[in-house]
């Protein structure tokens, strides 16, 4: 096995040059990766594991001598190893010892942490408590040399006193659905499992760890497989409204708000005023309807419903088309110690905001979806589409993620907007990765509809004036 008595403890190194938060960083030059796909344990029967298997390698001839074997529901390869909030983690670490060694302890060990250089400023402060502290911290000892019980290797032969040949420890780690974390002295708040996050634009990450760790050797060297891990958190969507629950089930298009006013959250109408060409003032009415439940999976959409109202046609005539309307998705993260009161929004490491997605409208097709209309008033139907790799919403000590629809300035040739901001209302939403009980929902938009380029905002630092206290 050469030399084993000098191998050096590895731990897995969190990837902040990836922006896609599903991808692990490349193994170590002496670490190694593979997966292969097995069938599911029986606390998952109706879903297909795949097993992920990490090595460390003798440094010399290369020969893997010790690995760590998970399942998880990570769909790809190349995807980080996924498992979800309230189910076990299971697998093993197995051992093929050439030469033989002596062994103190074998253990597995699950971490969670909130890494944010900006709190360790704060860590002296008898009113601030580091997020550097693991909210997620567990351990099984799988076998220790004070037990007194020596292994057996896979040929059925007792270690005596040193370790040859092949050796097996499983284990089985169950997630919790939540976490109790120290916010303040003397204050333990109680949190939901958050989901990972790691964004090479962010200073923040949130990062789960699975460490094999194996004590050997006279000195008692530690050698370490760790491997960086996603969570995929318990809520889920409520169901729909018994209207819109029949239309999926139909595979036909859900009512609108006149029609289902249960189905609709609809915002107080925002009036947009504004110049034709320079010369002509004039005032749009802008109403939005947004499907209810305000909450929504991702890798779905977000219907949408519009009512333009003018008493100017010409106004309408210029704005009321699907390219012009600018309506988006925007997610705002906040990070450090104030991130669930914090109510200032410029932009820096510590806050970002951006366009995810932006809605794409449609004339609707029957008169009993546009309802009363004519010169003055234009009806809209539409969709924003949340990518299947979303962020999901978090509320967490030190880290809040969260998503507004924002009704922005039109963007047409010959209007001139006359507010001060280009953002006219908002409604928050929450997008989750589980879905809802039930069929789900299709989209409906029509063949030819593009989503427009998403909006170049410069005063996203401005997002507080949408809201004076947060949720928590």
């Amino acid at each position: 096995m050469g030399k084993l008595e000098q191998e050096q403890a590895y731990s897995a190194p969190v990837n902040r040059n990836d922006s896609d938060d599903h991808h692990d960083s490349l193994p170590a030059y002496n670490q190694h990766a593979e997966t292969s796909p097995d069938q599911a344990t029986p606390s998952t029967s109706a879903i297909q594991l795949n097993e992920h298997v990490f090595d460390l390698r003798d440094e010399k001839t290369g020969r893997p001598w010790a690995k760590l074997k998970v399942k998880s529901l990570a769909r790809s390869l190349t995807s980080l190893p996924i498992f979800s909030a309230g189910d076990d983690i299971v697998g093993s670490i197995e051992l093929d010892l050439k030469d033989s060694t002596t062994f103190h302890s074998v253990s597995i060990r699950v971490l969670g942490d909130v890494i944010n250089p900006q709190n360790r400023v704060w860590k002296d402060s008898e009113n601030a408590f580091t997020s550097d502290s693991p909210f997620l911290d567990q351990s099984q000892v799988l076998w220790n040399k004070k037990d007194g019980v020596p292994p057996t290797n896979t040929s059925g032969e007792k270690a005596k006193g040193k370790w040859k040949g092949q050796y097996s420890f499983p284990f089985r780690i169950k997630l919790p659905l939540t976490v109790d974390v120290l916010t303040a002295p003397n204050i333990t708040e109680t949190f939901p499992v958050p989901s990972h996050f790691v964004e090479r634009r962010a200073e923040i990450s949130l990062n789960y760890t699975l460490t094999a760790n194996l004590s050997y050797g006279l000195f008692r060297n530690i050698a370490a497989i760790s491997k960086n891990f996603g969570v995929i958190p318990a809520q889920q969507p409520p169901e729909p409204s018994p209207l819109r629950r029949i239309a999926y089930s139909e595979g036909t298009k859900p009512p609108g708000p006149d029609a289902d006013p249960d189905g609709w959250f609809t915002l107080a109408p925002a009036k947009i005023p504004g110049k034709l060409f320079h010369t002509e003032d004039a005032e749009v009415t802008a109403t939005l309807s947004i499907a209810k439940p305000l909450v929504y999976s991702r890798g779905t959409q977000i219907p949408v419903y519009l009512i333009l109202e003018s008493p100017s046609k010409q106004a309408l005539d210029l704005v009321a088309n699907p390219e012009s309307i600018q309506i988006t998705l925007t997610r705002i993260v906040n990070a450090g110690f104030e991130a669930r009161k914090k109510t200032d929004m410029a932009m820096g490491p510590q806050t970002m905001a951006q366009c995810q997605s932006m809605a794409v409208f449609w004339h609707p097709t029957t008169r009993e979806a546009t309802g009363p209309q004519d010169d003055n008033r234009r009806v809209f139907e539409g969709e924003i589409k949340i990518k299947p790799d979303q962020t999901p919403s978090t509320t967490f000590w030190h880290l809040v993620i969260r998503y507004h629809v924002f009704i922005l300035q039109f963007k047409a040739a010959g209007w001139v907007p006359q507010s001060g901001s280009s953002m006219i209302a908002d409604q928050r939403v929450e997008i989750v990765v589980r879905h809802a009980k039930g069929q789900r929902p299709p989209s409906n938009v029509p063949e030819g509809a593009v989503e427009p380029p998403f909006a170049d905002i410069k005063e996203w630092g401005n997002l507080s004036a949408f809201w004076v206290q947060v949720d928590v």
